[in-house]
């Protein structure tokens, strides 16, 4: 039963078609499609919005088509659309009024819509669509998660959150439909990392930079792929990293650099003793130990019988499932800065391809699997 159905059954009244206060806001777009990503849930908010802009984008803009945006703040910023920001609400009434479509989360701006007869498209998750859809006029579109065959949450806290499990071909392919374009979208997407809706910086340390370049940014520093603590103290500087590495670091330093050292994260395997990780424990550091090798778990938790020995934190092509094939590409989340140069992966660092905004096909070997929960993979139809 809808919401909307049930305060009228448990109130005894009969639901009225509501009417949205509007007040004029200047907009300066003929024809433009509102994505509001705001919701009062955090489990509510889709974090792929900017993988469905670069489907729609384009076409969009041979159209003669903006997209505009209601955002939070100016850290929840959507690139290639007009923002706007504090709003009141009778603004965004009159923005969302004169909209070719909305869409959004499961939120206010979908009831707006609804109300004043635009089109709209819910993405829903957390709640059924059958149960928080608004129910006034046959405008709107449900897109539901399949929550990987879970009941939803009912608003507890999700991990990893069930709206992501949304394709982002499947929100753009359903835009293109409600404004009348017809396009199909050629991707499928088979497999979506756990990680892969967060940003992430990662450096090797085989470069210095100003201390400006990134300043006050949290990046991960690939002390397991170069090892180098000169370059590491330079990169220590007015950032916050999160250190990996395979091999003992001099204690002197990460004394020195304790505060700006938010995690270090071991590969437990070379040359490591109980005394020393007890050091970095007693500096206050946070540590995480993992075990690459999964034989071998078992005598290294023996051995370090008062440290907690994760099993290994890195994927194989297993875990990606039955669709991969040779022409599958990926997308990543993770940017890799190594002398100077970007990168999507390792691997691909390793083949000297650097980094561009197209999907790339993927490097089928242990060093590329390993970082899957970083990647979007696709398969073109």
């Amino acid at each position: 039963m809808n919401i909307l159905e049930k305060y009228s059954l448990t109130c005894g009244v009969r639901p009225e078609h509501p009417s949205v206060p509007v007040g004029y806001f200047p907009i300066p777009y003929d024809k433009y499609i509102v994505i509001d990503n705001r919701n009062k849930n955090s489990m509510n908010v889709y974090d792929m919005y900017s993988d469905v802009i670069s489907y729609i984008y384009p076409i969009l803009e041979s159209q003669g088509i903006e997209i505009v945006s209601f955002c939070r703040d100016d850290k929840s910023l959507l690139e290639k659309t007009k923002t706007y920001i504090s709003l009141s609400k009778k603004q965004e009434a009159y923005i969302l009024s004169n909209s070719l479509l909305n869409i959004g989360s499961d939120n206010l701006s979908c009831y707006f819509s609804n109300a004043l007869g635009v089109s709209s498209i819910g993405l829903y998750s957390i709640y059924p669509s059958q149960i928080n859809k608004p129910i006034w006029s046959d405008t709107h579109t449900c897109i539901e998660s399949d929550r990987c065959g879970n009941l939803p949450s009912y608003g507890v806290k999700e991990d990893p959150k069930a709206i992501n499990f949304i394709s982002p071909e499947v929100i753009a392919q359903k835009i293109l439909e409600k404004i009348g374009i017809e396009h199909k979208i050629p991707f499928e997407t088979i497999f979506i990392g756990d990680l892969y809706p967060i940003k992430v910086v990662e450096v090797i340390p085989d470069f210095a930079v100003s201390s400006s370049f990134m300043n006050k940014r949290a990046l991960n520093l690939r002390m397991d792929y170069h090892f180098d603590e000169e370059n590491m103290c330079r990169w220590l500087k007015d950032r916050y990293l999160n250190i990996l590495t395979d091999q003992p670091i001099n204690i002197d330093l990460l004394k020195y650099f304790k505060n700006n050292i938010v995690q270090i994260t071991v590969n437990i395997e070379k040359g490591f003793s109980e005394s020393y990780l007890k050091s970095i424990q007693q500096i206050g550091i946070k540590t995480e130990i993992f075990c690459e090798t999964k034989n071998e778990i078992n005598k290294y938790r023996f051995d370090f019988f008062d440290f907690d020995i994760n099993e290994n934190i890195w994927k194989s092509k297993e875990d990606a499932g039955e669709k991969v094939s040779p022409n599958t590409k990926f997308l990543t989340s993770k940017i890799l800065l190594s002398n100077g140069k970007k990168y999507s992966c390792y691997e691909a660092k390793l083949q000297e391809k650097e980094l561009t905004d197209k999907p790339e096909v993927i490097y089928d070997t242990p060093e590329f699997w390993k970082e899957l929960d970083h990647y979007r993979l696709i398969n073109e139809l």
